[in-house]
């Protein structure tokens, strides 16, 4: 387990650490930094919990912010150290960021050493006051800044910043503004959740792909209810949004991200959401155009980016389906159903819209209709990837506004759904994501 997690944008002082540390030390570097605090949370999962977090130097107090507070919530309890000279203003910093201490980068070897050793760990007793273990650093030739008499910090103005790099790579990671990848070459994914008919469980298999995703990456998941008229997904999440999609596709979030992320409704499991319009009269203000820009605003900042869609494919479905790079089709066991499907299928050939990679679901699947997957298959013309068994703890899960993968427990349902999160996961084994079976109905 990674014992010191490292978030910087300083090649320096991540070399100085990683030679007192060695392979206790884990580093998210300029490359990930430069996508966005987003972007470097997506890397983590609640599984790989770091016992110390060190911030800095060289990030911006909006990074800082970011970052301390989305590893809380990731890491509860988490020992959280800002590393940063005392520079007028760092007081600011000191008292509104949710760290514990301040550790000047110019300090000695031993001085960092010990503040590290000191620091408290993740899951121990509650931290102490900054004070009271900062002053591990005090052995630093440096003087501290007045305005920080309890902080100690170093008064080097060598204003290093270079953009790090990780062992082994000799160039140097820039930042970009582009996000043809988002962390060590994993593209982002857009999954559109279609169906041909209302009805079929979109949402709910929307909201628990976003549940599942977000303990893949953290803070990088993104759900968009594109129901224009009649998106449920804060009732089936309990949210109650200040800002909707009107409000996302419009005026200063339209041009500028970091407005168009202030805008978005966090959900407790790690992954944000924007929820659909508070009535059908707000929601055909949004186009079929603006919707598709959201999208790929979207896409820059986040490695997931779910679109539950309306039913059937109209002009907002359509440009979801334009700019997504998987499909989640759902059909249910009906002969209405399979043909929605089998039409949905042969329009889009037609008009030149087909997503790079598709995953048909057979929602709501049982043996009291009748039907087989072969008969399924038989009619849609395309093999069914993963059923879902019918639940009534899903409908139950549903009206409680808590996503099945949210609460937990095992049963069928939750299997399958958990199944359907593991296809986009990119550290699962290849045949495990790519190797087609037949589908059986229990």
């Amino acid at each position: 387990m990674t014992h010191t997690l490292l978030v910087s944008r300083n090649r320096k002082f991540e070399a100085r650490l990683r030679a007192l540390l060695g392979d206790d030390l884990e580093t998210i570097m300029g490359d990930v930094l430069g996508k966005g605090p987003m972007a470097a949370l997506g890397r983590l999962r609640a599984g790989d919990r770091p016992q110390l977090a060190l911030l800095g130097p060289s990030l911006s107090y909006a990074q800082t912010y970011e970052l301390s507070a989305g590893l809380r919530t990731l890491y509860p309890g988490l020992g959280i150290m800002l590393v940063a000279e005392g520079t007028r203003g760092m007081g600011r910093w000191a008292t509104e960021l949710p760290v514990q201490a301040v550790l000047s980068p110019s300090a000695s070897d031993a001085a960092l050493l010990e503040a590290v050793d000191r620091a408290p760990r993740g899951g121990t007793a509650p931290a102490p006051e900054p004070a009271q273990f900062v002053a591990a650093v005090e052995s630093s030739e440096h003087t501290a800044d007045p305005s920080l008499e309890s902080f100690k910090a170093g008064a080097d103005r060598s204003g290093d910043s270079e953009i790090s790099r990780r062992p082994g790579d000799d160039s140097l990671a820039e930042p970009t503004a582009g996000l043809d990848n988002l962390a060590d070459g994993i593209p982002s994914q857009v999954i559109a959740v279609v169906s041909p008919k209302g009805g079929m469980g979109k949402t709910t298999v929307a909201t628990n792909l976003a549940v599942g995703l977000a303990k893949i990456a953290p803070f990088s998941v993104v759900l968009v209810d594109a129901d224009v008229q009649f998106g449920d997904v804060a009732t089936a999440l309990s949210l109650t949004p200040s800002s909707t999609l009107p409000d996302a596709v419009s005026g200063a979030a339209s041009s500028d991200t970091m407005v168009l992320k202030s805008s978005l409704t966090s959900h407790p499991s790690g992954f944000y959401t924007v929820c659909g319009a508070e009535s059908p009269i707000d929601g055909d203000r949004v186009t079929g155009e603006q919707l598709g820009h959201l999208i790929e605003q979207l896409a820059q900042e986040f490695r997931f980016v779910i679109v539950d869609t309306a039913p059937g494919l109209g002009e907002h479905t359509l440009a979801a389906l334009d700019a997504a790079t998987d499909a989640v089709m759902l059909c249910g066991m009906s002969v209405t159903s399979m043909r929605g499907l089998r039409s949905n299928l042969d329009v889009l050939s037609r008009i030149g819209i087909s997503p790079g990679r598709r995953h048909v679901v057979l929602n709501f699947a049982d043996r009291t209709s009748g039907l087989t997957v072969r008969d399924v298959e038989a009619t849609t013309g395309v093999p069914v990837d993963l059923a879902i068994p019918r639940s009534k703890l899903v409908v139950v899960s549903t009206n409680r506004g808590i996503p099945i993968l949210q609460a937990g427990g095992r049963n069928p349902a939750a299997t399958a759904l958990a199944g359907l999160v593991a296809r986009f996961d990119s550290s699962a084994p290849p045949k495990r994501r790519r190797l087609h079976r037949r589908v059986v109905v229990a």
